[in-house]
Formats: C-alpha cells, sequence, structure tokens
C-alpha cells in the first residue's frame, strides 16, 4: 500500500512540474489584415573604378579580392606604388613553393607606369622569421640582388626594382634568411 501511494504522490509531482501551456494568439484573418510586405535584402550598391592610379590601400592581408587589387606595402624603401592591372605588363612570373617553410602565392615582375620595374608578391604568405629579404638570383640568393627586406609574412606587396635590372640574369626569387644562409621559400620566373 505505502508503495501505490508513493507512487501516486510521484505521479502528482511529475503531473505538477509539467509547464502551463501559453494561450495561442489568434491568426491574422488574411482578408482584414494582410501580411506585412516583405523587404527586400539590401544589395551592395556597385563601385564604378576610373581609370588611373589606385590610391593607395591600408597595408597588411587584403580583406577581399577588390583589395587584393588595390593592396599596396608601405616599407620605407621599395615601393613601387599602386598600378592596376591595365597599367602593367608582366615580363615574368612564377608561383612559389616550400624549400624549407611553408610558403606559396605568386611573384611577378612587371613594367609599370613610366617604364619602372616593380615585383610584386600576389596572395602570398611565408611562415614568419627574423631577417627575412626578398632577393632575385639564379641559383646562389647570396649573391643576387636583394630587392627589399619582407613588408609581411601575408598579402599582397609592391616592390621597386633598380631601373637598370637585367632580367635575363634572374630566374628565381627567393624569401630568403642571409644570416642563417636559409631559403624559406622561392619561386621559379619564367
Amino acid at each position: 500500500m505505502k508503495q501505490i501511494i508513493a507512487l501516486l504522490i510521484l505521479v502528482l509531482f511529475l503531473i505538477g512540474c509539467q509547464p502551463v501551456a501559453q494561450p495561442v494568439a489568434p491568426r491574422p484573418n488574411a482578408a482584414t489584415n494582410p501580411p506585412p510586405e516583405p523587404t527586400p535584402p539590401s544589395m551592395p550598391s556597385a563601385v564604378e573604378v576610373a581609370p588611373g592610379p589606385v590610391p593607395p590601400a591600408p597595408t597588411g592581408p587584403a580583406q577581399s579580392a577588390y583589395e587584393v587589387a588595390a593592396e599596396v606595402s608601405a616599407p620605407t624603401s621599395g615601393s613601387a606604388g599602386p598600378t592596376t592591372a591595365q597599367d602593367t605588363v608582366i615580363l615574368k612570373q612564377g608561383d612559389f613553393r616550400n624549400v624549407v617553410h611553408t610558403t606559396h602565392g605568386r611573384a611577378q615582375i612587371a613594367r609599370v607606369p613610366g617604364g619602372g620595374l616593380a615585383l610584386n608578391l600576389l596572395g602570398f604568405f611565408t611562415d614568419a622569421g627574423p631577417g627575412l629579404t626578398i632577393v632575385l638570383h639564379s641559383g646562389d640568393p647570396a649573391t643576387g640582388l636583394a630587392v627589399s627586406g619582407l613588408t609581411s609574412n601575408t598579402g599582397s606587396y609592391s616592390y621597386t626594382l633598380p631601373a637598370n635590372t637585367d632580367l635575363r640574369k634572374y630566374t628565381k626569387v627567393s624569401i630568403y634568411n642571409k644570416k642563417y644562409n636559409v631559403i624559406w621559400g622561392e619561386a621559379e620566373l619564367r
């Protein structure tokens, strides 16, 4: 008998713990209250790009494909400045590969307006490290043309090359640590 009473008390307790149903608001009548018109999703406005130089973009990793195209580094020396695809002629290019550290992206040597030369690193990434330098060479980066210190280990950047650079002498661009004589990664230029 005690078991039945305990069971009844337990059932009543469980029933009392059930949430109370909330009243449901009546649905509006479609004939008297039409549903509100949905608002169309906002579309980004088109951006018109005028021909000519691109204004400098912030340095650092690009946030969108459009910023990659306009992104330019601002190192204290060696910056080629902004260029557009219409203004440049690609002379040599190649994709980075790992040598000792993870490195990827594209290297391009381009003739820019006014006849200057620029080395562009596009969609670039390499492992961070001390004293990294960008070097053009044909086999030994220690004897190659040191272009500049690496602005950042990720992003898209442009570096000015000396006007008298003989591109026939260089078949590779390397991310190089001179102190330890280590190539982080390199690209074959074709």
